[in-house]
């Protein structure tokens, strides 16, 4: 009791604030509850459960409405702040019923959105991560010109299906390179935690070289892992840190769920000797590995300010293709004006997923070999060129064969 006690009074990160802008509703999960996150138009930040107190429904399949969510079964808005009702749609005239949806402390540091789980008058202080204190342009989310010469890279979010213990111990073996980027070498690190759930990874021979990993235990047996590289780094570098360090966040998560979900015996030496393998000898340079999926996206987000959503070609409705699953090595074919998400469905396999309209990213799957012809409003350009990731609710295939990592 004692130790979980203390964990609810840890202060967690849920994500990072630049996944909450224009109007974006965030899902996410902390200690088996789930959570949205969403930032008002007057940029007040709320954490609330993720359930109308109406009638249960998810608030985060809702509607922003500028200062409150709106839920989108009855249609009942719920303030920022106080998370009170202050609209019911059936009943216009009348004063609006007296509920709330519970809320949760908000606090931004470090580009990241906290929350802490302790009851009502028992909430801690946030305690600083002295690590990430020295660099501002970790908060500068709301400033262009501050994130264009940030000396850090955020990292994606990866969800891991292992205990959060568990996760936090492995990354003790992360290694990285951030000299040379090079997909199959890695320099000694070194790991501390500075912390009680955030580890610090160290280069041995360059001290200037380093990244926190923040842990988020979503529920038993689920971890979210955010992180951040210490810089500095060119704009031109952004992007190779962050494929460098997705390289070797697959092969954690891998060596992770094969001994918590596949429950298959690891080497006598234990997990470490795994971490340390960049990438899997049977990939190439020419295949990155690219995240097989991103969990906690904003739902009902827009897609990038400028971009257009490519259309699909009615061609690619009508033709089918060939799915082969690397991972439970199986053939599926994916039907003409069927989803490959669809598909996967019907063959048991289990794909996180929400606005399935290829605009939150949590279907994005790594593609191994093959072409897809992507049509969502998520993947940046540069993802896009790579073609080594999809959205499987809406893009198909070029080829007459899709290898997915699944």
């Amino acid at each position: 009791m004692a130790a979980e006690e203390s964990i609810e009074r840890a202060w967690f990160a849920l994500c990072d604030v630049d996944q909450l802008g224009e109007q974006a509703i965030y899902h996410t999960e902390l200690l088996g509850r789930e959570l949205v996150v969403w930032r008002a138009g007057d940029g007040t930040f709320n954490v609330w459960e993720n359930r109308c107190p109406h009638r249960g429904v998810r608030l985060s399949l809702g509607h922003h409405r500028g200062e409150a969510l709106q839920c989108q079964y009855h249609g009942w808005q719920f303030s920022s702040g106080s998370g009170t009702c202050r609209f019911v749609p059936a009943h216009p005239d009348a004063a609006a019923p007296a509920v709330a949806v519970k809320t949760w402390p908000v606090e931004v540091h470090y580009g990241f959105v906290w929350t802490c789980l302790a009851a009502a008058g028992e909430v801690p202080p946030f305690a600083p991560i002295e690590e990430l204190e020295d660099d501002v342009s970790l908060d500068a989310s709301e400033d262009a010109d501050a994130r264009s010469q940030a000396r850090s890279v955020r990292l994606r979010t990866v969800a891991i299906e292992a205990p959060g213990e568990a996760v936090q111990h492995a990354l003790a073996g992360y290694c990285f390179d951030h000299a040379r980027f090079d997909p199959w070498q890695a320099t000694g690190c070194v790991a501390f935690d500075v912390a009680p759930h955030a580890v610090m990874i160290e280069q041995l021979d360059d001290a200037g070289q380093r990244v926190v990993f923040v842990v988020q235990p979503a529920r038993a047996g689920r971890t979210y892992l955010h992180g951040v590289a210490l810089g500095p780094f060119a704009a031109a570098e952004r992007l190779s840190v962050q494929r460098h360090h997705q390289q070797r966040l697959n092969v954690l998560r891998d060596a992770l769920e094969q001994q918590f979900v596949q429950r298959e015996p690891l080497s006598s030496e234990g997990l470490p000797d795994l971490l340390p393998l960049c990438v899997p000898q049977t990939l190439s340079p020419a295949q990155p590995v690219m995240l097989r999926r991103s969990l906690s996206k904003p739902v009902g987000a827009p897609g990038l300010a400028g971009e257009k959503r490519f259309p699909m070609d009615p061609d690619m409705m009508d033709r089918s293709f060939d799915l082969y699953l690397s991972r439970s090595r199986r053939t599926l074919n994916v039907a003409a004006g069927v989803t490959v998400l669809q598909t996967l469905r019907n063959h048991g396999i289990d794909v996180p997923s929400s606005c399935e309209q290829g605009v939150c990213g949590t279907c994005r799957t790594r593609v191994i070999e093959g072409t897809p012809v992507h049509c969502d409003d998520f993947l940046t350009p540069q993802e896009r060129a790579a073609g080594d990731c999809m959205l499987v609710c809406v893009s198909r295939a070029a080829t007459g064969t899709l290898t997915l990592d699944l």
